[in-house]
């Protein structure tokens, strides 16, 4: 009986026909099983005295990247840290803001009684130092808010579980997965959500991240495009809606 000879280019070949023609789901599937089988023998060789708590979690973890439900806990948390960081921080930005600007006021008082030249009251307290209460009052209050609680579902292990979820989707516009943690950290701070995308691998994708985390309105640029917004857009909308 001829021994049959075992040739890595046929394997090699067999498996670069069928990248072509699978989808890309099928790569997830193979990583899937993959895990499966770990965790079957691992279940066979190691007994663990914390085997509820374990199994809990993996439950947790199944409900989380489920495709059916996972999104919509997704959006949830998401659109629950956006809520509490747009509407907590307009507390505290009109509160930094009557805070500094009355600083502001006492400062131009004070120029002018001394008698200052008008060019130096306006360069320093209508120019300088109004200019950095502005963003003081407007960016610090929402960065406070949302990154400790972008942090917080971070250490939670949850972030992980939003890129698997979605990896299927930017995969459709030539991104990857880890890309929506960027853009949602570009919600805060787009300079922070570049910087991020330093988590993706292929040198492709993180440059993609890049160009397109620009265009995410990050909390410095909220008050423009409201500000735009009304001078455009508010004059085709009826008055009881813009008043």
């Amino acid at each position: 009986m001829a021994q049959q000879t075992f040739n890595p280019n046929d394997v090699l070949a067999k498996a670069e026909a069928l990248r072509t023609t699978l989808s890309t789901s099928y790569r997830d599937e193979i990583v899937k099983s993959l895990y499966n089988e770990a965790e079957t023998i691992a279940k066979r060789a190691v007994k663990s005295v914390l085997e509820k708590k374990y199994d809990f979690d993996q439950k947790i973890d199944r409900l989380v990247t489920s495709p059916i439900v996972g999104l919509p806990i997704m959006l949830f948390l998401l659109g629950l840290i956006i809520w509490l960081t747009v509407s907590g921080a307009n507390v505290a930005s009109s509160a930094i803001a009557n805070v500094l600007f009355g600083v502001g006021d006492w400062g131009r008082n004070l120029f002018n009684q001394i008698g200052m030249p008008w060019w130096i009251t306006g360069f320093i307290w209508d120019g300088v130092y109004l200019g950095l209460a502005w963003v003081i009052s407007v960016m610090l209050p929402p960065m406070a808010i949302f990154f400790p609680a972008f942090t917080f579902l971070e250490d939670l292990g949850y972030l992980p579980r939003v890129a698997f979820n979605l990896d299927w989707l930017f995969k459709k516009a030539g991104a990857h997965g880890k890309q929506s943690l960027t853009m949602a950290m570009g919600f805060g701070c787009n300079a922070a959500g570049v910087v991020a995308t330093r988590v993706i691998d292929s040198p492709r994708e993180r440059l993609i991240a890049i160009l397109t985390n620009n265009f995410v309105p990050c909390n410095g640029r909220f008050p423009t495009l409201i500000m735009l917004a009304t001078v455009f857009v508010a004059a085709a909308f009826p008055p009881a809606l813009t008043s």
